[in-house]
């Protein structure tokens, strides 16, 4: 007999939260949808970054390829991208970018940062320029640096941690979309500790630090998407 929890929580930004509700009724599993952090565009001259022009954009979330290219669209830039070539984490970056006119050239396997740095195709002293959070590390930068790539890097928006307690049970199952987003939860929650709950992580770096952190790992996701999350969801409760 399996256990099935009342619900699942979704530790994710905003902008997650439709494509989260969509998946919970195909996969006919019920979620929370914990917003733990507010995604907010920072201001930045498109034109100004691509004058320069780049070989190689590169984006590593959906909502900054919308904020690039809603910006790109009301400036009249996409004569400065002849040439350029467009990178996506993930196929739901990848997505935006096809629904906003930019295309996708390329897409890594795995739909991780460190995969994308390494499989992408550069000739040396390409120009790459990453589209990216303000508070995303910088190893995808250092990465393609280390491939002799002349990169710079673009915050396009921030996220900014909602400072509401999160009040869970025991035994509670949590997705978590980011290891930005797994330390602020940790430091919110209230009357359990990481070591009480069950967790699931999008990404093999976000999965080591809740790991670390003391949480239960009883799922690995083997798409790193939220439909594989779902997919990992439902053989999780099956064992639980």
């Amino acid at each position: 007999m399996c256990y099935m929890p009342d619900a699942v929580y979704f530790a994710v930004s905003e902008s997650s939260k439709n494509k989260i509700l969509t998946l919970s009724k195909r996969f006919g599993i019920k979620v929370r949808v914990l917003q733990i952090v507010k995604q907010v565009e920072l201001p930045f001259d498109v034109k100004k970054y691509l004058n320069n022009h780049f070989d190689w954009i590169v984006f590593t979330s959906s909502f900054g390829a919308k904020i690039f290219s809603k910006k790109v669209m009301e400036k009249g830039a996409f004569h400065h991208l002849v040439d350029t070539k467009f990178a996506a984490v993930g196929p739901e970056t990848a997505k935006t970018l096809v629904e906003n006119g930019l295309g996708v050239d390329f897409v890594p396997q795995h739909y991780t940062t460190s995969d994308l740095a390494r499989e992408i195709i550069v000739s040396k002293g390409a120009k790459v320029l990453t589209v990216r959070s303000k508070e995303g590390d910088n190893l995808l930068e250092k990465n393609l640096s280390e491939r002799s790539c002349y990169v710079t890097r673009l915050n396009a928006y921030e996220e900014i941690v909602r400072r509401r307690a999160v009040s869970l049970k025991k035994g509670d199952v949590v997705v978590f979309g980011s290891s930005y987003i797994l330390e602020s939860l940790t430091k919110l929650l209230k009357n359990v500790k990481p070591e009480d709950l069950f967790a699931l992580a999008i990404g093999p770096k976000t999965l080591s630090k809740a790991k670390g952190l003391g949480y239960r790992i009883k799922g690995n996701v083997k798409t790193y998407t939220y439909e594989g999350v779902f997919e990992s969801l439902r053989e999780m409760i099956n064992e639980l």
